[in-house]
């Protein structure tokens, strides 16, 4: 297995200062300048060696070309003396002198562990001392002793060491990729611990396990081929299989890094060739192939984080982090591979089918960031969906909307906000946040009770929406502001179980028209009376929230369709469509827009017609007055060109 940006080459590093040397040359230097060069190594590594002595590169470089008819470049010779000198002198002063040379030097920069590399292939002490120096190194970084030649990267090391120590939810920084640093904070010695990845993996994974440094860990990642420039899947899966346990059975982070650096370094892998693929005019056939072939690693992925002991616990926080990208994004689409989501959803499908016939952890750790309570549940509720698990209970979701008034204000109040307020965006209603919420609520034996339940228990957040609450002082419109969002959430949950349940409608016994049609209308009358109170920046929501509704309340029509499928209401019904319509004429582009809809829906013209005039709603008076409107304040009141051409057939 192998990720998409993986290459066959057999070096990992490459040189972008020149002509890079490949291994093979370092070997042939190390085995045979003693024959063509004699005491040249020698006399650079004494020289090097001197204790506190400033070195020039370009003296040492003059030794060098003493020598004449050299087989090699210059700089390698010198290279190969660095490697020579930290093999003979694995400690921190012998790799500060040779630091500087590299400060100095992209040959010695780029080189050096290869040089070393040959060494560890023709003496077998060199790998011992190689090991000796990069555990040496380690600590020295790790512990903040051995500095940066770079003021500016030691102000950067301690300038977000301090951040992470700060961070109250650091998982949460792991899963973003660490944004605030830069892997290049440990340039210096970077290739040293790749090389030590490769000739002691071992001690490699055992470094990193002890280390509670997330820079230095994932630099050290990074320089062993886990990620960005030469990514590597078996070094990828090897280092999960050796990470040590970062999650209890809870699901509470014990506070190791490696594991979900890891993690993270896959996605992006997962990721890239979905963002390097055009979004337009690509070849559809190469494009279905690279979805196959990411599907095929995600699979893998999955596969391999399953085969350690804390997988799932693992799967329950990295999953919630998935779902909260999902939420947060606007670019749906997740079958096409040119979307972020299509990576996300089939990393949450693979980890509810692999996690199938386990016990799920049921509620967040104790250590979660609040978001993550409701993205857990829409994990569950995802998994139940796809028939990898059992729906979560409803009854302490719903439990968590009866606030008192003194509680809006507390704890309770604010933590319910944040649980919820991240995913309130501006997608079509319902939106896939409230369809998850929804999803546990429908499988109830009556799935309308639940949802009048859920709204009375937010009596008080209405009288907040109308009044604001008594403590909010100056910030009284951002209190209500809060509340109606809160309310918003619940009224798109209704509108998710109605969409649920219509589509259910056919197959499942339990459900009845009579309910579907029940919580339509309280939906509906939840919407005319938050709309009724409500004048912030939601209160267009609420006007969309309610078209959804009305073209919902028209479709599930059978005398407004076409066709024999599945029918909730009868002519009969309130609130109808000619209710909807009185409404909405109160300003004509709501008109227009839901009579719009309802013909890209093929609904029948004739119904329509009716209902205009039983609504006493003149049309073509209505369009006038539109393009009147545009013509005063062309910002405010947008001409929809389209909508008002397909108004054609009900004007005739």
């Amino acid at each position: 297995m192998q990720w998409i940006q993986e290459r066959d080459e057999e070096q990992r590093v490459t040189s972008h200062h020149g002509e890079n040397r490949h291994r093979g040359d370092f070997l042939a230097l190390a085995l045979s300048h003693e024959s063509h060069a004699p005491q040249l190594i020698t006399s650079l590594v004494k020289k090097i060696g001197i204790p506190n002595e400033s070195h020039d590169n370009e003296l040492l470089l003059e030794m060098v070309r003493q020598h004449s008819d050299l087989p090699y470049e210059h700089p390698m010779y010198l290279t190969v003396a660095c490697a020579l000198a930290l093999k003979n002198h694995p400690t921190i002063e012998t790799w500060l002198a040779i630091r500087t040379l590299a400060y100095h030097s992209a040959e010695i920069e780029y080189w050096l562990d290869n040089a070393m590399w040959a060494y560890t292939e023709i003496d077998p002490d060199a790998k011992h001392a190689y090991i000796v120096l990069a555990k040496a190194l380690f600590h020295g970084v790790e512990t903040g002793k051995l500095k940066s030649l770079s003021e500016r990267r030691n102000t950067e090391r301690d300038n977000v060491w301090t951040h992470w120590k700060l961070n109250e939810y650091p998982l949460d920084e792991l899963w973003r990729g660490l944004p605030n640093s830069d892997f290049m904070m440990y340039e210096d010695e970077r290739r040293i611990f790749g090389l030590l990845s490769e000739i002691a993996p071992e001690i490699f994974h055992q470094l990193l396990g002890c280390s509670t440094n997330p820079f230095l860990v994932d630099s050290a990642l990074l320089s062993a081929g886990i990620g960005a420039f030469s990514p590597r899947f078996r070094q990828w899966e090897d280092s999960v299989r050796a990470a040590p346990a970062a999650f209890d059975p809870d699901g509470k982070w014990n506070g190791s890094v490696v594991l979900p650096l890891l993690l993270v370094h896959a996605r992006n892998e997962l990721l890239q060739p979905g963002k390097q693929t055009p979004r337009y005019e690509a070849d559809e056939e190469e494009v279905a192939s690279l979805t196959a072939e990411v599907t095929a690693l995600v699979h893998a992925v999955v596969k391999v984080l399953y085969s350690r002991a804390d997988a799932q616990a693992a799967m329950t926080r990295w999953s919630t982090w998935l779902m909260r990208q999902l939420l947060l994004r606007k670019d749906k689409a997740p079958d096409d591979i040119r979307s972020d989501n299509f990576v996300d959803n089939a990393l949450l499908d693979a980890l509810g089918e692999a996690s199938k016939g386990t016990a799920l952890i049921l509620e967040s750790p104790s250590d979660a960031a609040p978001w993550e309570a409701w993205c857990y549940y829409c994990v569950r509720s995802a998994f139940a969906n796809g028939g990898f698990a059992a729906a979560p209970a409803y009854e302490e979701f719903v439990q968590q909307w009866r606030l008192t008034p003194e509680e809006w204000l507390e704890p309770s109040g604010r933590g319910l906000l944040k649980r919820a307020q991240q995913h309130i965006n501006g997608d079509e209603p319902p939106g896939l946040f409230a369809n998850l919420l929804a999803f546990p609520i429908v499988q109830a034996d009556s799935f309308f009770s639940v949802w009048q339940q859920l709204w009375g228990n937010a009596y008080y957040l209405r009288e907040v929406l109308e009044y604001g609450s008594p403590d909010a002082g100056s910030k009284k419109y951002s209190d209500r502001a809060d509340a109606s969002e809160l309310l918003l959430l619940i009224a798109r949950i209704g509108l998710a179980c109605f969409d649920q349940a219509t589509a259910r409608i056919s197959s499942d016994s339990k459900t009845t028209t009579k309910e579907i049609a029940d919580i339509h209308a309280a939906v509906t009358s939840a919407a005319r009376e938050a709309l009724h109170i409500d004048d912030t920046l939601n209160r267009d929501k609420w006007q969309q929230l309610l078209q959804h509704l009305a073209v919902r309340r028209a479709y599930w029509d059978g005398s407004y369709r076409n066709n024999t499928v599945d029918t909730v209401f009868d002519g009969d019904q309130r609130p109808s469509v000619s209710d909807y319509l009185r409404y909405f004429q109160v300003d004509p582009a709501e008109v227009l827009a839901f009579l719009h809809v309802c013909i890209l829906n093929d609904l029948k013209i004739s119904k329509l017609k009716e209902d205009l005039e039983i609504s006493s709603i003149d049309l073509r008076a209505t369009i006038d007055t539109i393009k009147r409107l545009n013509s005063l304040r062309s910002q405010k009141y947008p001409l929809n060109g389209r909508a008002i051409a397909a108004m054609k057939p009900l004007l005739a």
